[in-house]
């Protein structure tokens, strides 16, 4: 099941083309690594990071399995080009080892920050994209 949350007035200047790209990867990720009839979740909501000289506002978007998790060496090379991970494709698909190369390049590109989380093996992830609101990005 995939579930979508999304606060409103959510707005950010991104290039739509390269944004679709990212949240095509993580979500078809998110479906890829994880068992037939587990849980997808994507929310996108406003987050509030005080940085010592002035509070800055950025949207949060999060797209959370129930997947095969991450392990502590998955997370050292995860956004590196052709890694291979312990985590392999549920239903027999392929993997380039890019996907999340390219995520950071976009993301990194529109001014923002891509992580990810994981209790560890077996226990799903969330991955993380935050990007500044719209009219942020100049100042």
């Amino acid at each position: 099941m995939l579930s979508f949350q999304g606060e409103q007035g959510c707005v950010v200047f991104v290039d739509p083309d390269r944004m679709r790209e990212v949240m095509d990867n993580l979500i078809s990720n998110a479906i890829k690594y994880s068992p037939e009839g587990k849980s997808i979740s994507v929310r996108v909501q406003h987050i509030t990071n005080s940085n010592g000289k002035k509070d800055e506002q950025s949207v949060l978007i999060s797209v959370r399995d129930e997947g095969q998790g991450l392990t502590k060496e998955d997370m050292q090379k995860l956004f590196g080009k052709f890694q291979r991970l312990s985590a392999r494709p549920t239903g027999g698909e392929s993997s380039t080892g890019l996907g999340l190369a390219i995520v950071k390049q976009l993301v990194e590109l529109h001014g923002g920050t891509v992580w990810a989380e994981s209790e560890g093996k077996d226990k799903g992830s969330i991955f993380r994209v935050k990007l500044p609101v719209a009219g942020e990005q100049d100042e």
